[in-house]
């Protein structure tokens, strides 16, 4: 595997034995991290439930004009079991978009933080793909204390996974090329969809994942991955985040940030967009 600390790139770092065994460098943690795979034997079946028998009523989908000639913009909602859920929709127009059927990212958004903005997805877009993000409250990091366990998570693995299912049927996407992208919780979310649907995902991008216990999910994640580690977080274990690395069985790739903390890192974002690229076209746009 191929690690790349921030935007420099180190092979074989684990055999550099004289910064390993300096207490607190870089070095000294990526090699107590390097095999650690935690708990893959937890317990998923709450989740297995969860993203079963996915009975969807609607969507309606309400247009919304920014006089954007390049783009679309919409509200969805539909019904699943006693929930209402909300996304919000952009599909690529005009010059913007390449081709009848188009790929989509499923977004999902991390704790204390609400959806991102229209404007700010408005960039997947400009890159040909249309984008439906999850639209629900913000929570905290108390509500996951139980892992993947956690009620709060386990409703939003249900509802990304019937996200997955009403993207699949909304004209001009491509049922072929759904992919995910998400931050902290939303990447968590991200990982599990593309475990537990029932077509798997094209690709998966995330960024210091969590709750814990993700790695007991990690080997049944199809497509590649790209995943970003801030060594600094204290919210989601870096420890935790190597686990679930560690188990992946697909193609996966890992870039590690030694001085950010649990935070949005524009470097990053810069890779998942290159990443998504060069899933979906002959060579990188970024």
């Amino acid at each position: 595997v191929l690690f790349l600390v921030g935007d420099y790139c180190f092979r074989n770092i684990f055999e550099k034995l004289d910064l390993v065994g300096i207490p607190g460098t870089v070095s000294s943690r990526l090699a107590d991290f390097r095999d650690w795979r935690g708990d893959a034997s937890a317990d998923v079946s709450e989740l297995e439930i969860a993203a079963s028998d996915l009975e969807v009523c609607g969507p309606s989908i309400t247009v919304i004009d920014f006089a954007n000639p390049y783009a679309r913009y919409s509200e969805v909602s539909f019904e699943l079991g006693g929930d209402v859920v909300h996304a919000r929709l952009i599909e690529p127009a005009g010059r913007a978009r390449a081709s009848e059927l188009v790929p989509l990212c499923l977004m999902f958004h991390d704790i204390d933080r609400p959806v991102r903005g229209w404007h700010h997805m408005t960039r997947f877009a400009a890159m040909g793909y249309a984008v439906l993000a999850l639209d629900d409250e913000a929570i905290g990091s108390s509500e996951l204390q139980q892992g993947i366990a956690s009620p709060a998570f386990v409703k939003r693995v249900r509802w990304g996974c019937a996200m997955a299912k009403v993207a699949r049927n909304l004209d001009g996407v491509d049922p072929d090329r759904i992919f995910a992208w998400g931050e902290g919780l939303g990447g968590g979310v991200a990982l599990a969809v593309s475990a537990l649907d029932e077509r798997g995902l094209a690709c998966t991008a995330v960024a210091n994942p969590l709750p814990g216990g993700l790695e007991a999910l990690s080997s049944r994640v199809r497509g590649s991955v790209l995943m970003g580690t801030s060594l600094m977080d204290t919210v989601s274990d870096p420890k935790d985040q190597f686990a679930v690395f560690n188990g992946l069985e697909c193609d996966r790739r890992h870039i590690i940030y030694a001085k950010y903390a649990h935070e949005r890192i524009n470097a990053f974002e810069n890779k998942v967009v290159d990443f998504f690229n060069q899933t979906f076209y002959p060579c990188s746009l970024a």
